[in-house]
C-alpha cells in the first residue's frame, strides 16, 4: 500500500500517513464502496415505487433575484446557488465551491441562479471538492477563470487529470485529507478532510482523483463544506479535531434507492446525524433541488429535513436558504 499526499503542505494529524493508494486508485479502507455495474441496473431496471409522487411533485427551491452581494466585499456571508455551489466571503477572501452552474448531459437543470455565471467576480479562490460531473464542470470553471482571471483553484490530489487542460497556467493546490492548504496569513485557513465518497469521470478512472470536504477558519469561527459523502465515521473524528463548527453544509438528497446511493449520499436523517457528530452549531443542508438524480420526489428532502431537525427540538439551528439568498456569517 502506497500513502500519498502533497510534499508542500501541512499534515495537522500527527498520526495521518496520507491517503491510502492502491493500484492506480485511491483507497476507502473502511467500508469502501464501489458502484457495481450490476447495482446501477438493478436501480434502472426496478421500478419507482415513488414515481407517481415523484412525477407529481413539482417544487423547486426558491430563487431570489437580488444581485447586489456580487459588489459586496465588506461582510461576512454565503450565498447558495444550488446544489453544492456556495458563494462564501470571509474577510473580504471570496471562495466559489464545486462550481456547477449548467445544465449536465441528460440531466437538466431544475433551478437556477438569476444571472449568467460570468457575472459571479471578486472569486479568490475556486473549491472542487472531487470530480464527478455533478460538483465539477469545464464550462462552469471555464466562465469563472474568465470573469476571475486573479483565481486561484483548491482541490484535492490528483484532480490535476481532470482539470488540468482546462485552466491554462491558473494555479492549483492539490491537498490530501487532513492537509492545509497555503494562503497569505491575513486570509481564511482552509484544510482538505475525509468524507465517504468516490469520484469517476469515465469508464476507467475509478478513485484515480481524491474526494473530501473543505474547513474554513477564520477569526474564530469555522464553517465546514462537506463536498459529496454517506454518512461515515470521519465527522465524528472532524468535529474533536476542529470543535466548536459554526455552520455545516451537507448533502441531503439523492438516497434512493438506498442500495444505490447509501454508500455515497447521506439522506436527511443521516445528514442531522453528521451534524451532530460534527459538533456544529447551524445545519445548512445542499445537494438538493437542483438536479434530478435519483428516486426521491424533490421535495422529499426539503421536507424530511425539518422534521427531522423538530424532532431534535432544533429547528431553530436549521438555515434553508433560497437559490441566490445570502445569509450573514
Amino acid at each position: 500500500m502506497e500513502y500519498r499526499y502533497n510534499p508542500d503542505l501541512p499534515i495537522i494529524r500527527p498520526d495521518w500517513q496520507g491517503n491510502p493508494y492502491k493500484d492506480g486508485a485511491f483507497q476507502y479502507l473502511q467500508d469502501p464502496f464501489f458502484p457495481e455495474w450490476k447495482t446501477v441496473l438493478r436501480m434502472l431496471m426496478t421500478p419507482n415505487p415513488q414515481r407517481r409522487e415523484k412525477k407529481a411533485d413539482q417544487w423547486r427551491p426558491a430563487v431570489l433575484p437580488s444581485t447586489d452581494w456580487i459588489a459586496n466585499k465588506d461582510r461576512d456571508f454565503l450565498v447558495w446557488l444550488g446544489h453544492a455551489c456556495f458563494v462564501i466571503q470571509l474577510g473580504g477572501t471570496r471562495y466559489i465551491t464545486d462550481p456547477v452552474l449548467n445544465g449536465m448531459p441528460m440531466v437538466p437543470r431544475l433551478v437556477h441562479p438569476p444571472f449568467p455565471t460570468p457575472q459571479i467576480t471578486g472569486v479568490d479562490y475556486i473549491l472542487i471538492s472531487h470530480d464527478h460531473r455533478d460538483h465539477c464542470d469545464q464550462k462552469s470553471v471555464q466562465q469563472l477563470l474568465s470573469a476571475n482571471p486573479q483565481a486561484k483553484i483548491f482541490t484535492s490530489l490528483g484532480m490535476e487529470r481532470t482539470i488540468g487542460k482546462w485552466i491554462d497556467d491558473t494555479p492549483m493546490q492539490t491537498a490530501g485529507w487532513y492537509q492545509q492548504f497555503k494562503s497569505p496569513s491575513h486570509e481564511p485557513q482552509l484544510t482538505f478532510l475525509p468524507t465517504r465518497h468516490w469520484s469517476r469521470r469515465g469508464l476507467f478512472d475509478f478513485n484515480q482523483v481524491l474526494w473530501g470536504a473543505f474547513l474554513f477558519e477564520y477569526q474564530g469561527k469555522r464553517h465546514y463544506f462537506g463536498g459529496d459523502s454517506a454518512y461515515h465515521w470521519p465527522f465524528a473524528d472532524t468535529g474533536e479535531h476542529f470543535p466548536d463548527i459554526d455552520i455545516a453544509m451537507l448533502g441531503i438528497g439523492a438516497y434512493a434507492p438506498d442500495y444505490m446511493m447509501q454508500g455515497a449520499h447521506m439522506n436527511p436523517e443521516e445528514a442531522v446525524q453528521a451534524w451532530q457528530d460534527l459538533g456544529a452549531k447551524r445545519l445548512l443542508p445542499m445537494h438538493y433541488g437542483t438536479y434530478d438524480l435519483s428516486n426521491e420526489p424533490a421535495s422529499e428532502p426539503y421536507r424530511r429535513i425539518q422534521k427531522a431537525m423538530a424532532e431534535q427540538e432544533r429547528s431553530h439551528d436549521l438555515i434553508l436558504p433560497g437559490v441566490n439568498e445570502v445569509v450573514y456569517l
